[in-house]
């Protein structure tokens, strides 16, 4: 039976094996070697929303892995508009091994993965994004050797990169703060299952709304921008609500000293966090943006290839 990454908790139970195979893929094609499992494979890139770092990376790190990826723009498939997600399913599957979708819909990713009979990779949609919290993951652990019992905290937009940072803390055993705004909180229901999992994992999930608050104490600092792709018909109600929530230097000195600074990117500079932060040798975003290929690259290579990696 073919398995899936739509939400990150997907991969519940194998984030850490997932992380490590990254670890190893990286530190291996880095220092001149090559791992090619894929040859003669092909994945599909299905985008209905740009992304400089998602299609770089999908498509150099399928490269690394031997394969070919096909970029399909957002006019080519217009999915359940020009032609129905069930026939689009059949179709690509019938050309790919494995298809990644930029969506925005996850109704519409979740019907694709259901009639799909090759592996579905969520490359983001409006309720989570499990690729870049693989990527945020890897990031943190090359940084503190693990993740239980860290502290992360997030502050701004509670959108679907947030979501999934719950759920993949929880997941993980670590305890996570979210500091935003009253209205813009995370989904609710994704809220109570990530404070669920987190207490059968021994860590806690809370909501806040005092940033000073939030950051005391944190191994990692988290935000993204205030206005994402989808809600610029709020960006003026948005720009007055946020500024509370900026990452900067009076922010941060109550984080932990060694504290790390992430980001997903693109980054409005001055925003959201100042250029002494982002800039700063606390700020790992572009080590991050890096680890999107590697942690994808070890996703599909479990989805795909998994007799492989007992090569490594």
């Amino acid at each position: 039976m073919k398995q899936d990454m739509i939400s990150i908790l997907d991969f519940e139970m194998e984030i850490d094996e997932t992380l490590d195979l990254a670890m190893k893929m990286k530190a291996k094609i880095k220092g001149g070697g090559q791992f090619q499992p894929l040859k003669g494979k092909h994945m599909s890139m299905i985008f209905e929303k740009p992304s400089l770092r998602t299609r770089v990376s999908f498509e150099i790190g399928f490269s690394h892995l031997g394969g070919t990826a096909l970029y399909l723009s957002p006019s080519e498939i217009q999915i359940g508009k020009r032609e129905s997600v069930y026939d689009v399913a059949k179709v690509v599957s019938r050309y790919v091994d494995v298809i990644m979708y930029r969506a925005f819909s996850n109704k519409i990713m979740r019907e694709l993965a259901l009639n799909a009979d090759v592996p579905v990779i969520n490359a983001l949609d409006d309720m989570e994004h499990p690729c870049q919290i693989m990527a945020d993951f890897l990031t943190i652990k090359e940084n503190k050797g693990s993740l239980k019992g860290l502290k992360l905290v997030y502050l701004g937009d509670g959108n679907n990169v947030c979501n999934s940072l719950m759920l993949g803390s929880a997941a993980v055993g670590m305890n996570m703060v979210v500091a935003c705004p009253f209205g813009y909180e995370p989904d609710a229901e994704i809220t109570k299952r990530a404070q669920k999992l987190g207490e059968k994992n021994g860590c806690k999930i809370e909501i806040v709304r005092e940033p000073d608050l939030a950051v005391k104490d944190a191994d990692v600092i988290y935000t993204d921008t205030w206005v994402s792709m989808g809600d610029e018909a709020e960006k003026e109600k948005r720009q007055a609500d946020f500024p509370p929530f900026q990452v900067n230097k009076k922010l941060i000195a109550h984080a932990k000293p060694d504290y790390i600074f992430l980001h997903c990117l693109p980054a409005h500079r001055n925003e959201e966090v100042t250029d002494e932060i982002i800039d700063s040798p606390n700020s790992k975003v572009f080590d991050e943006a890096e680890n999107r290929m590697w942690a994808q690259m070890a996703v599909i290579v479990k989805l795909v290839a998994p007799e492989s990696m007992s090569l490594l």
